[in-house]
């Protein structure tokens, strides 16, 4: 949702800055933002949350009259919209007024309001969970739908047709939310997108679910544009009886067959998880939301779009639906795995994360048949093709936006509710550009055994930036005619001897690797070879050049992590001086960097100056007066690359190797 909002609003010329309470979203590494950044969970700690927005929002106001817009992106709505008064007029909030929430959400206060404004919706009961407990099931009147007050993604939703269901949701039923009891509508789902302005309805579309995950219930795999025009009436009066000033997502249920009119079911005061679709199907929802909450006109925008029957797809829970479909109908299969057991468990408590990682052992482990086989292919084919978030234009990086699972369990301990809940889920990154023979080769220096995910990541660095990375080892050196840009990688401590140190007791050192790169850093000044050293590898550019080292960090008063893993997500703040080159690169006299290494730059070597320090004096990057380009840095980019000044110090440096080939092959050309 985010991604779709970037985009739409990067498009149209809006400089745009996201944010989440974990790193490695989607978002921070899309071309359509310019930066991101973290900030305390919203519902554990709102007040630390709203200060560090108050905080980013100075920090990022623009110098002139632009229309400056918060746009919340889901649940988060509703606290900037309470808390409006605390940011306006510095910043615009993209959300509908408090008051118009409140009518409508939670789902209780939603019932309530369409039976005091006689809107088209179900019979609902609002029950405490001990008395849905307490409820005979001749009261019940069953069949009736049963669901949450405040959910998303379909969790808790489920149809109670007989005695078992109710004793089944009974059984499962966790805390004390209170409960919807509704009846049960014939038909389908619909969802019904809509923009706002003080009441007035000023554009709408509308879609439904060909496919989802879970397959009983839940979010869209496969989506199609339908006509709103059945729905048009009723949203209509719901707007106008609201005063609905914004974006949000209405669900409806409706038997396309029958004199019935279509039924409210709930409205969301948010974006919602098809967001793509709906921007994709005519209706650019996020610039509505923008232009709403800035003021601007809407002369031309559509009152309903024109591209009835467009389908698209969210990958991940598309595949596992018609995992989830063939597991259901295929007794040998479903008999021969406990897998596919597993995985149709997950699936029906929506649990994304879990049901994938038992997709690849159920299909290991089953004994297929033939015709089992012939329709999952045929399945599969049959929607391939279909649009997603991650195809809609070459923003390849987006796709380690899967990595926010990562962060969020490291940072707060278990799984964002989006893996929980929902299905929106990115799939791998994929490059298209394959032209090997354009890119710049990059010669990557590493030990001759070990370091294979960090070799791994700065591999993905440089592919990202246009480079074609090549690995340098002490078993195989290379010709420095073959490489066009050298990037020493990080791993273990530059030998003490090399600087007149004292080397480390139970400390492996790797002198054959000192050694490789101490030709190569040789071979890199006499040719002129764009050099970037990173972490150890700026530290043995020093030493090269005659700089020494701290042996260790005790000369400097900071408390810095000593578990890897800490070290990994720990951030510092560092200097960048205006007038390097490194400043050239970023653009940004700031940064917030990792602190993985355990030495430091002493001594700077022959010239060699310093670009970049810690407040506490050490010595964070470096470049050389006389090379071109030979730029050194302490901390890891290639561990940041869903920050931009990471990326835009891997794509400098590409760019340089790029123009040396450029200028070389001119030359052999010539002679």
């Amino acid at each position: 949702m985010s991604l779709v909002i970037a985009r739409s609003l990067s498009e149209r010329g809006i400089e745009v800055i996201g944010c989440d309470d974990v790193d490695l979203t989607v978002l921070s590494f899309s071309k359509h933002t310019k930066d991101s950044f973290t900030h305390p969970h919203f519902e554990r700690e709102p007040e630390a949350a709203l200060n560090a927005f108050e905080e980013a929002i100075r920090k990022y106001a623009p110098e002139d009259d632009r229309p400056y817009v918060l746009i919340p992106g889901f649940r988060d709505a509703k606290l900037f919209s309470r808390n409006r008064d605390r940011f306006e007029p510095l910043i615009k909030i993209a959300a509908p007024p408090a008051e118009c929430i409140d009518l409508i959400h939670p789902k209780d206060n939603f019932a309530e309001f369409a039976t005091d404004n006689a809107l088209q919706a179900p019979e609902t009961r609002i029950l405490t969970p001990d008395e849905f407990r307490d409820l005979s099931i001749e009261e019940m009147n069953l069949p009736r739908i049963v669901k949450p007050v405040d959910g998303v993604g379909g969790r808790g939703v489920s149809l109670l047709k007989d005695d078992s269901d109710v004793t089944h949701y009974r059984d499962d039923l966790k805390g004390k939310q209170n409960l919807l009891l509704q009846e049960a509508i014939d038909g389908e789902d619909y969802c019904v997108a809509i923009a706002a302005r003080r009441g007035d309805l000023i554009a709408i579309s509308a879609y439904k679910n060909i496919k989802q995950f879970p397959v009983e219930s839940g979010a869209g795999a496969i989506r199609e544009t339908v006509s709103a025009e059945p729905f048009e009436e009723t949203a209509r009066k719901l707007v106008a009886a609201s005063g609905w000033h914004g974006v949000a997502e209405v669900d409806f249920r409706w038997d396309e067959n029958s004199d019935q009119p279509a039924k409210l079911i709930e409205i969301n005061p948010r974006f919602w998880a098809g967001l793509f679709h709906s921007t994709e199907s005519g209706i650019d929802y996020p610039w509505l939301a923008f232009a709403i909450a800035a003021g601007l006109p809407l002369k031309d925008e559509q009152l309903e779009d024109d591209h009835v029957g467009f389908r698209s797809r969210t990958p991940a829970a598309w595949i596992l639906s018609v995992a989830q479909e063939i597991a259901g109908s295929d007794e040998h299969m479903e008999s021969a795995s406990s897998a596919w057991k597993s995985l149709k468990a997950d699936a029906s408590k929506g649990d994304v994360l879990q049901a994938l990682r038992h997709f690849p052992e159920a299909l290991s482990q089953s004994a297929l048949s033939a015709g089992t086989i012939k329709k999952l292919r045929a399945e599969l084919k049959r929607h391939e093709e279909l649009p997603s978030e991650f195809t809609a234009d070459h923003d390849p990086a987006t796709g380690l936006g899967i990595l926010f699972a990562l962060s969020s369990l490291v940072r707060h301990g278990e799984l964002p509710p989006e893996l929980k809940f929902d299905a929106d889920e990115p799939e791998e990154p994929t490059f298209h550009e394959n032209n090997d023979d354009v890119r710049p080769v990059i010669g990557i220096t590493r030990p001759d055994k070990g370091d294979f995910f960090a070799f791994q990541a700065m591999k993905l660095a440089v592919w990202m930036a246009g480079g074609r990375p090549v690995a340098i080892t002490s078993s195989a050196p290379r010709d420095p005619h073959s490489i066009d840009g050298l990037l020493f990688g990080g791993g273990s401590d530059v030998y003490p001897d090399r600087y007149q140190g004292k080397p480390k007791e139970h400390v492996r050192y790797d002198l054959a690797r000192d050694e490789m790169e101490a030709s190569w850093a040789q071979a890199a000044f006499e040719h002129g070879i764009p050099m970037l050293g990173v972490c150890r590898g700026m530290q043995m550019m020093n030493v090269y050049a005659g700089g020494t080292l701290h042996p260790d960090l005790s000369a400097y008063d900071e408390e810095y992590p000593t578990d890897f893993l800490q070290r990994v997500f720990y951030r510092k703040p560092v200097e960048v001086r205006t007038s390097s080159k490194l400043y050239q690169m970023v653009e940004r006299d700031e940064l917030c960097v990792n602190s993985i290494h355990t030495q430091a730059i002493d001594d700077l070597g022959k010239g060699f100056h310093a670009t970049a320090l810690e407040p506490n004096g050490l010595i964070q990057g470096i470049e050389h007066a006389d090379h071109k380009f030979a730029v050194g840095i302490q901390f890891h980019p290639e561990f940041l690359l869903y920050r931009r000044f990471a990326r835009d110090i891997f794509r400098a440096f590409v760019n340089a190797a790029g123009a040396f080939a450029e200028k070389r092959n001119s030359e052999v050309a010539t002679s």
